[in-house]
């Protein structure tokens, strides 16, 4: 019995990183062992004496004050990570209250607040990089919850809320299962909240959140996302950041557009450009200044479509010189994919593979574009368009696996389909209980070697994915049970026994079903 293979797809989270840095009680007794409760770090009663002291006084803007220090000193000192940054919230309340009965204390509240917002992001970094070295759930769980301490010290700062997203989705990647895929989904209200609050949001964060979304089976909030990301980036104009040693002073020679002009500045800076499209060109160098200009950091990153596309850094006297053709970058070309998938996940099938072949229009050598599109004409019975896109996947990309086995899946299908049709011919000419005439068994004949070179020109590609999949790769059992099929129709025995334990090995059988690779 032959059996028609199906598309194989994958989802992976793209990388993520870190983003740049943009933080007494005379006359009442309660007042009184609140302080000293604080002295000996017993936090909990320093808290239960200055709510006593609010009850007696609900406008007491001095124990307002003390309990924001109670409830940030029970967060650094008793907290766990998971009450770390609800700490921190409930300190801000009280500050507000402080505040709101006493104005006066605004500006010290303010200082005090941009020394702890500094103190916590610096904190939930050091962590963050620590985690990226020790690989401990533990330890991007405590960056986490610093992060999300700073924005709670400063909820419009949006980079502690992006890095607080950051961090909680290396945790849930590292506990895996169920319970990872759970940890994954509560940073989508993060992200969203950053969104909200970013002016220009990252480029990373639209695609992860796609993706978070796709990974919860919601394709319409994945769609939406997408859309509104392509719709933001290819808005935004490019640009040189000028970034290093903060003061430094540069000059530059620019050109873009077919002009040429000199600009000099300090870090950081941004220098905005006309065009989009040809070379652009960037020499910048640090102005001699004396030793600490020397010694000082340079570095210079070019930037369209809300994408860093190149960068170069010095701590010499050297010139940078950056040098990109813009009419070959493609900065939203993941993007676009997020959206071209969501849009099939959606079921609107039709719309994706218009979209599709529009990309491909634009993008004739992306082999991303290629096997998504030839995997949906798989997926669609569709066979002879899917091995044309599949072919042309595999001419890109040759040591892809899943692109090696659809293209060897479409001649496979083809095959079958040809060979139901050779099965039904003959039925029909037996039924009528007489020989075939010479036209039907030529047609016979023709569907038959038709069908015989399907089957054969579906083995060289899915002996490649199943070479590119090694011993115990993740498609190796699919490559292998499709070529069983294959051997066994071109009637080649001895390669058939070779294959045919790697294609029973497991409990699987069949491919997983899509299209999608990100």
């Amino acid at each position: 019995m032959t059996i028609r293979q199906s598309a194989l797809f994958a989802l992976v989270l793209g990388s993520l990183g870190l983003v740049a840095l943009s933080g007494c009680s005379a006359g009442n007794p309660n007042m009184s062992a609140a302080e000293d409760a604080m002295e000996q770090e017993r936090y909990e009663r320093a808290l239960a004496n200055v709510d006593s002291a609010i009850a007696q006084d609900s406008a007491n803007a001095e124990a307002y004050t003390m309990k924001a220090r109670v409830l940030r000193q029970m967060a650094d000192s008793t907290a766990p990570a998971n009450e770390y940054k609800r700490r921190y919230r409930q300190a801000r309340k009280a500050e507000e209250k402080a505040i709101e009965f006493d104005p006066g204390r605004r500006s010290d509240i303010k200082n005090q607040r941009e020394l702890a917002f500094i103190r916590e992001y610096q904190k939930g970094a050091d962590t963050f990089n620590q985690a990226q070295q020790s690989s401990q759930k533990s330890d991007y769980t405590r960056a986490a919850a610093y992060f999300g301490a700073a924005s709670a010290i400063q909820p419009d700062s949006t980079g502690p809320i992006l890095n607080e997203a950051f961090a909680r989705l290396q945790a849930a990647r590292l506990e895996g299962g169920d319970q990872g895929m759970q940890e994954m989904s509560n940073v989508i209200p993060i992200l969203e909240r950053y969104l909200k609050r970013e002016d220009e949001p990252t480029k990373d964060a639209y695609n992860i959140l796609a993706q978070l979304h796709r990974q919860d089976d919601r394709p319409e909030a994945a769609l939406d996302v997408t859309e509104r990301a392509l719709e933001d980036l290819s808005g935004r104009p490019t640009h040189f950041r000028v970034q290093g040693t903060r003061g430094l002073s540069y000059t530059a020679t620019i050109e873009a557009g077919g002009s040429s002009r000199q600009v000099e500045g300090t870090t950081p800076d941004r220098i905005e450009l006309s065009t989009r499209d040809g070379t652009v060109t960037g020499a910048f160098q640090k102005q001699d200044g004396g030793k600490k200009q020397a010694k000082g950091r340079l570095r210079v990153s070019l930037y369209t479509q809300g994408t860093e596309v190149s960068n170069s850094q010095t701590t010499a006297l050297e010139e940078i010189t950056i040098s990109e053709d813009l009419s070959r970058a493609t900065p939203l070309a993941e993007l676009q994919n997020q959206r071209l998938s969501a849009l099939n996940n959606t079921g609107n099938t039709e719309a994706a593979m218009k979209a599709y072949r529009q990309q491909i229009e634009n993008n004739p050598e992306n082999a991303r574009y290629r096997y998504n599109y030839g995997s949906l004409l798989l997926n669609s019975d569709r066979y002879e368009a899917a091995i044309e896109q599949l072919a042309k996947a595999v001419e890109f990309d040759a040591d892809d696996p899943k692109k090696q086995y659809n293209l060897g899946a479409a001649y496979l299908n083809k095959g079958v389909v040809l060979q139901d049709s050779v099965v039904s011919a003959r039925d029909s000419v037996m039924a009528k209980n007489r020989k075939p005439t010479q036209e039907e068994a030529q047609m016979i004949k023709n569907l038959d070697e038709k069908r015989l070179q399907f089957f054969q020109n579906a083995i060289p590609p899915l002996e490649k994915a199943r070479q590119l999949s090694g011993p115990s790769g993740q498609y190796r059992q699919n490559a292998c049970s499709a070529l069983l099929q294959a051997y066994v129709q071109t009637e080649q025995t001895e390669k058939a026994e070779e294959v045919k334990q790697c294609a029973t090995a497991g409990t699987g059988g069949n491919a997983t079903s899509g299209s999608d690779e990100n």
